[in-house]
This record gives C-alpha cells, sequence and structure tokens, in this order.
C-alpha cells in the first residue's frame, strides 16, 4: 500500500531530481583571451576562447570582424577539450573587434554568441557585447525552428526506449508470474486474461522496436540539419554514432520480444540484454558524458532511466492493455487476478521511484547547482512543469491503487500524465537554463576600484584600494545572497589584473570568511588595467565579471 510518508518520499526525490539538471547546460563561454571587453595594447595573433565542458571539432566557427568591418579571422578553428583557438591576421586595425563565435557543445546542440574586445582604444560608438551577441552571430545561429526539431526527435526515441523497458518489465516480473499463480486458482479467468493481453502485448512488441530504430536512423539527419553540418559531420559527432547504436539494439531486441511477449521464458533474459543496453544511450549521448567523473553521472543516467522505463513504460503498457483484458473477464471473476497485477506491479513501482530518489540525491551531490532561477526562464518553466505532472501521476497512483475498481481508468490517466512529461522531457532537451554572461567592461574613475554585479539571487562586490599604482593595493572579493547573508555555493574566487596582452597581475587571495576573499596587488605602472574577477558557484559553473580600473 501506498502510504502518505512514501508519497512524500518521492515528492522529496522529485525535488532533488532537479538539481543536475539545473547543473547541466549547453557549453557556456567561461573565459577568453583577449578577455571579454578589454583593451589590449596590440592586436592579438590568435582569439582563444575556453568553455565549461569539452567542444566539438565538427562544426565550430570563430569569425574575428574589424572595426572596419572586414574579417580577421585565418582558418579553421583549433579545437582542443574545453579550448577553441583562433588565428588572427595581420593587420588588424585599432579599435574595437568583434568575435563571433559557434560551437558544437557535448550534447549535440549549437551555441552561438559574440563579444568584444578593443586594440588600443575602444570606438567610437562600438556597442556593446549583447549588441555583438545579436548582430555579429546572426548569420551563425539556426532557425529557431532546429531546436524544436531536435526535441521532438530525442523525446520519440526517449519514449520508445522507456516503452520497450516497460513491456518488458510488465510481461516478465507482472504478467507471467500472475498467469502462473491464476491459471491454479481459476484457470478460466487467467485464460480469457491472457487471450486478450497476449495479441496487444505482442503488437507493441512487433510495432516499437522496429519505429524506434527508424526514428533513430531519421534523426542523424535531422540532427545535422538542426546544428547546421553535413550527414557525415554527425556521423562524426558522438550524438550520430549513439543514434546508429539505438537503432542496431532496438532491431536486435524486436524478434526477442516478440517471443517474450508470446510467453517464451527462455527468451526474456536474452531481450533483456539489448533493451537494458538502450537505457544507457541517453546518458552516453547527453550532458552526463561531459562531467569530471564521466562513468558516475552515466551509471546514475542509466539507473534513472531504467526506473523510469520500470514505472512510466510499465503504466503505459498497462494502460494499452487493461480496457481489453477487463472485457474479456467478468467484474466477479477478475477481482483477485487484478490484485495480483495490482500487487506486483506496485512493487515494481516503488522499487523503480526509490531508485529515483538514490539517483537524484548522488546527482544532487555531483552536480550542485542553483534552482532560485529556475521560475525566471523558460526551461525552469517547464522543468517545475514536468516536476509537477510528474508528481500527479505519483500521487493519482498512489490514491487509486489501493483498490481495483478504478484501475483501469486510472490508470490510463498515469499513462497521460507520463506521456506528457515525456513531451516536455524533449522539450528540455532544445532548452538550456539561462547562460552565464560576461558583464562588459566597467570603468571606473582614477582611485579605488568598486565593482558590483547581480549574478541570480547572489550580489558580487569587488573593491581594490586605494587603486594606484606603485604601491600596495587591498582586493576584496565579497558575495552574498538575497537577504545579505554570505553565499554558501559560491566556492572560489581569483582576480587578475591585465594591461596588455603580455602583463598579467594574478592576485593571490585568501578566504577571510565564507564567500569573502582578500589579497594585495602591487600595480606596477599608471594607466587602464583591465580587471577580471571568477567566481566558482558549486562544483561546475563559473560566473567572470570584468571592470576596468585607471591607474593614477
Amino acid at each position: 500500500m501506498v502510504t502518505p510518508r512514501r508519497v512524500i518520499l518521492v515528492a522529496i526525490g522529485i525535488a532533488l531530481l532537479t538539481l543536475p539538471a539545473v547543473a547541466s547546460a549547453h557549453a557556456v563561454l567561461i573565459s577568453s583571451s583577449p578577455a571579454v571587453g578589454s583593451i589590449v595594447a596590440k592586436a592579438p595573433d590568435k582569439v582563444t576562447i575556453t568553455f565549461n565542458e569539452n567542444i566539438s571539432a565538427v562544426g565550430a566557427s570563430v569569425q574575428v570582424i574589424g572595426p572596419d568591418g572586414k574579417r580577421y579571422d585565418r582558418g579553421a578553428p583549433a579545437v582542443a577539450g574545453h579550448v577553441v583557438t583562433e588565428q588572427v591576421a595581420t593587420g588588424l586595425p585599432q579599435g574595437t573587434s568583434t568575435v563571433a563565435w559557434s560551437v558544437i557543445s557535448d550534447d549535440g546542440h549549437r551555441v552561438t554568441s559574440a563579444f568584444l574586445f578593443s586594440v588600443g582604444r575602444e570606438s567610437i560608438g562600438g556597442g556593446s557585447t549583447a549588441d555583438a551577441a545579436k548582430a555579429a552571430s546572426a548569420g551563425l545561429a539556426r532557425p529557431s525552428s532546429a531546436s524544436t526539431v531536435m526535441a521532438v526527435s530525442r523525446a520519440l526515441r526517449f519514449a520508445g526506449i522507456v516503452l520497450l523497458l516497460g513491456l518488458l518489465a510488465v510481461v516478465a516480473l507482472v504478467w507471467d508470474p500472475t498467469m502462473r499463480r491464476g491459471r491454479e486458482e481459476d484457470p478460466v479467468t487467467a485464460a480469457a486474461a491472457d487471450g486478450a493481453f497476449r495479441p496487444l502485448a505482442v503488437l507493441l512488441a512487433r510495432l516499437v522496436p522496429p519505429v524506434l530504430a527508424a526514428i533513430a536512423v531519421v534523426g542523424i539527419p535531422v540532427e545535422a540539419w538542426a546544428v547546421g553540418i553535413s550527414l557525415r559531420g554527425e556521423l562524426d559527432l558522438r550524438q550520430g554514432r549513439i543514434a546508429l547504436a539505438q537503432a542496431v539494439l532496438a532491431l536486435i531486441a524486436w524478434p526477442l520480444l516478440v517471443r517474450a511477449a508470446r510467453g517464451d521464458r527462455r527468451l526474456q533474459l536474452a531481450a533483456a540484454v539489448p533493451v537494458i543496453l538502450l537505457a544507457i544511450t541517453p546518458g552516453l549521448a547527453g550532458h552526463a558524458n561531459a562531467q569530471a567523473t564521466p562513468w558516475i553521472s552515466i551509471a546514475i543516467d542509466w539507473i534513472h532511466v531504467l526506473a523510469a522505463g520500470a514505472w512510466g513504460g510499465g503504466v503505459l503498457v498497462l494502460a494499452a492493455t487493461a480496457p481489453a483484458v477487463f472485457r474479456a473477464t467478468t467484474a466477479e471473476s477478475r477481482g483477485p487476478l487484478l490484485r495480483g497485477i495490482i500487487r506486483r506491479f506496485t512493487r515494481i513501482a516503488l522499487i523503480a521511484l526509490t531508485a529515483l530518489v538514490v539517483s537524484g540525491a548522488i546527482a544532487a551531490v555531483i552536480l550542485t547547482g542553483s534552482i532560485t532561477d529556475l521560475w525566471q526562464t523558460s526551461w525552469g518553466r517547464i522543468l517545475i512543469a514536468k516536476v509537477a505532472v510528474v508528481l500527479a501521476a505519483v500521487l493519482i497512483a498512489g490514491i487509486v491503487r489501493r483498490g481495483d475498481r478504478g484501475f483501469s481508468r486510472a490508470v490510463q490517466l498515469e499513462a497521460l500524465l507520463i506521456i506528457v512529461a515525456i513531451a516536455l522531457t524533449g522539450t528540455l532537451t532544445g532548452l538550456a537554463p539561462q547562460p552565464p554572461r560576461a558583464a562588459a567592461a566597467t570603468e571606473t574613475a582614477a582611485g579605488p576600484f568598486h565593482l558590483e554585479r547581480k549574478i541570480d539571487a547572489r550580489d558580487a562586490q569587488v573593491d581594490i584600494t586605494p587603486g594606484r599604482a606603485r604601491t600596495a593595493n587591498e582586493v576584496h572579493v565579497i558575495v552574498t545572497n538575497g537577504v545579505g547573508q554570505p553565499a554558501l555555493d559560491v566556492k572560489d574566487a581569483t582576480v587578475e589584473l591585465a594591461h596588455d596582452s603580455e602583463t598579467r597581475l594574478p592576485v593571490q587571495l585568501t578566504p577571510v570568511g565564507t564567500a569573502h576573499w582578500s589579497g594585495t596587488v602591487r600595480i606596477p605602472s599608471p594607466g587602464r588595467w583591465t580587471v577580471v574577477v571568477r567566481l566558482r558557484i558549486g562544483e561546475f559553473r563559473e560566473e567572470t565579471l570584468h571592470g576596468v580600473l585607471t591607474a593614477s
């Protein structure tokens, strides 16, 4: 029986599952050389962009557009892990230049943006980083429908995997054991129920694997178009190769599942091998593979998909077969049989939901992130909607499965909510949380340097005093939350001053309290110094702040 305590446990687990999702996003620029908004003494011979995760060499593009409107990038960019490097041709004029970049992140999505830097001086009317991102990167961006098409493709594949897992779980762990006992207690009712269930189970086994294989194969050119690369380029991506693997595994499982659905117990284990392997493919294709300890993240994602299949996929199978079983049996005779099905499936569902709780808690530890901005972005609002839909499905299951009268209608409503949750999951794959953007450089008058930035619900403050050359300057970095208390999730801070592309002054900071660091820096000469402050939030998020100190 599903008790209120178990429902509360499930709700907590679902809430925990939002944390790793928040920490996972598309590739985000965390630093560049020249720095965003900086002024360098002479034109650089290359531009280096560093991201928070590995970047694919396929489809990477960097354009360096000078203040005269001409292109100064030279050749294709070089990609090495997190870093993308573009050579800059000689003759880049003084003034403000734009670097427009477009890369494919580790989850297979294209990310496009731009930033500004200046040589010698800023151009009059040079604009802002936001203007640069809107104008210069417009030609690199994909159509707005591309993310939708990719989301639909991935949602359909995920639905197919979930349905195959559910079919195998229901046939092997629920239906066959219940029928064996039913034939002993009421052979007539068991035969009638089995005669109604088997054709539908076999039909699902015949249809779902080839449809999943076809969607996976068609998804390869679809995703190639969505990210703007060739079919060969898509096959060079991990996502393209995994789509092929999904098609092969689905075709291998096809005949085995058909025999298993007919009641061949010997082939149930053989069918389980390709189906369980299918469950690992979403993690291999997504952000789990991009983490610092990928095998742990992939294993957690694998458990999550298996649990979702056992519960959600099982509900879909029962919803598809329950009406036929009800029509084939009478209300008086089906009671014991139905209670046996409910009892067995509820046990599986509770184990699956427990697995969701455990995997969510572990992932939350590995991928610590902030949930304060969930309701401020489309991505966050859709995630909240998904959590609400899944929680509603759990509550319906907990209330109605205590009896057997409303089982058929309840399981169909639960299945409808699970379909909605799968659709929302597909939508989430095409979106990302609002990526952290480096602020444009802010210049202060000669003397003490003060910089304030708001990062979600946090307030970051940087002070350098007295802001004079040839003397020791005291540096303080303080980050507080919305109520003025130290921001506990800010783990580290670094400060660097740069006069030109060669002169760099890293500041040795020492923690003096929670989310408070201090240090000293001796500025060797008067002039404009770019101040670059990097804050590490959680384990995998970094925010970069920029300002310009005019040392007297």
